[in-house]
């Protein structure tokens, strides 16, 4: 079992997400950080389960009652294996017993923790990834005791750390291409939309608010499929970024789409954040 000692500010389990059940109004899910997700299964490969921990702004502390192998990475956080400090990026060996700690995050707003066993939390949907009502739970809780199984190995073999690009987490500026409503902004909107500085007002695991002061209202808008990355615009000039839990449908104006770069960039970002998008479109590919 995993004992959590204590649950962070928000942990949930994420895979791959469920990326079939859109047309019935269900979330895809997954990882916010896609890029921090596929490192760390790149760093510590597991195909017979692909779940980790993503963490947000603190992180959780768990006590491992069974040998195994794990990696952070994603957001830089304080972290401590049985009181010695852990690197980003670097595979550590938990032995039985072991205690877990994760802290604040100092760089970045989630960090994901990949441990090479098969996670055994009930699969929704052909997924594991927490979204509630679909799972029990949106987030793991004081108390809860996640079975998880490992297969033997030699647990004394050295690993050493690997660096990667993490300047991505202090970037500021987001890749897009125009959404399917953008030319319906007259030309001096869009170029002040591009202007301007956007502050962080809120975010969760739907998506990001941003500031605005390009107010504009369409006519006879129709619900349209909105998916992650999708920055849509209100009435009042606000900015709505969707991300991983993000609703299907949506009836804003839909003026841009992220790139998964800037996606990535884009959820790694507190309140308070200023983010502007980069001048000009990505060229798509011919």
């Amino acid at each position: 079992m995993m004992q959590v000692v204590s649950p962070g500010f928000y942990t949930s389990i994420q895979d791959r997400g469920r990326k079939a059940y859109r047309h019935l109004g269900v979330p895809i899910s997954g990882p916010m950080d896609q890029r921090a997700f596929d490192w760390a299964n790149a760093l510590l490969p597991y195909p017979a389960n692909e779940c980790q921990l993503e963490c947000t702004m603190i992180g959780p502390h768990l006590i491992l009652e069974k040998t195994v192998r794990f990696v952070l990475t994603g957001a830089s956080i304080e972290a401590e294996l049985d009181a010695m400090p852990l690197q980003m990026n670097k595979v550590y060996v938990a032995e039985a017993g072991a205690s877990l700690r994760l802290g604040k995050m100092y760089e970045g707003l989630r960090s994901y923790v990949r441990f090479q066993a098969d996670i055994k939390v009930n699969s929704v949907l052909g997924s594991q990834s927490f979204f509630y009502p679909i799972t029990p739970n949106r987030q793991l809780k004081k108390g809860d005791l996640i079975p998880y199984s490992v297969k033997e190995f030699e647990h004394t073999l050295a690993h050493v750390q690997v660096k990667t690009d993490a300047s991505y987490l202090m970037h500021n500026q987001l890749d897009w291409i125009p959404g399917p409503d953008w030319m319906i902004l007259p030309a001096e909107l869009q170029k002040q939309l591009l202007f301007e500085s956007h502050r962080v007002l809120a975010q969760n695991r739907m998506g990001y608010r941003l500031s605005g002061s390009v107010p504009f209202s369409a006519s006879q808008l129709l619900s349209q499929v909105v998916l992650p990355g999708m920055v849509q615009l209100t009435p009042s000039g606000q900015l709505l970024i969707a991300t991983a839990d993000c609703q299907v449908t949506g009836g804003y104006l839909q003026i841009l789409q992220l790139t998964r770069k800037s996606l990535n960039v884009l959820v790694q970002k507190q309140e308070g954040s200023i983010l502007t998008f980069q001048s000009k479109p990505l060229q798509k590919a011919p």
